[in-house]
């Protein structure tokens, strides 16, 4: 038999298999079986937030009320830290409530209750949610920058002691 009569012969055996639907039967087993595996989850890094340099606004001076006079805006930073997508939801911000200037001891400190945060009363702290809005959630490295003010207040003591200082420590809290 020539090869061409063979390729025609198997070419319609095969057909004729496929279009009888008896072709070659297979005998098998049912089972069920289960197996496990694992994933992994990152974790949250610490904010990283400050003053992004002193302002420029100039010198302090005792002011009879807040939201009047001498006034210093601040820049900062909050940048997430994490690997991952984090949620922010405010800064505090506040002279720091540990801190006092007593060059003259006969005359009372200088401390954070000298001073207004964001038009807070006198020593108490800022929150700030504007970083949080619109969106909230910061990606991973993301930095975004906020302003803060800061205003020295006359209050019924000596505040000699407020003279002249150049670094007044503000203390930043992200959440």
């Amino acid at each position: 038999m020539n090869i061409t009569k063979k390729r025609v012969i198997i070419g319609a055996t095969v057909a004729a298999i496929a279009l009888s639907g008896t072709g070659v039967a297979y005998a098998y087993w049912t089972a069920t079986g289960n197996g496990n595996g694992t994933a992994s989850t990152g974790n949250s890094a610490s904010w990283s937030v400050g003053q992004v340099a002193p302002s420029a606004d100039g010198p302090l001076y005792p002011d009879p009320a807040v939201g009047s006079g001498h006034i210093q805006g601040s820049n900062y930073t909050v940048k997430n830290t994490g690997g991952g997508n984090q949620q922010l939801t405010h800064v505090v911000i506040a002279v720091d409530p540990n801190w006092s200037s007593r060059a003259d001891g006969s005359k009372p400190a200088c401390t954070a209750a000298d001073f207004s945060v964001g038009a807070q009363p006198l020593g108490a702290a800022w929150t700030d949610t504007s970083l949080a809005t619109p969106n909230p959630t910061f990606i991973a490295n993301e930095s975004r920058t906020g302003t803060v003010t800061v205003q020295m207040i006359s209050t019924a003591l000596n505040q000699d002691n407020c003279k002249n200082i150049g670094n007044i420590p503000l203390v930043f809290a992200a959440s």
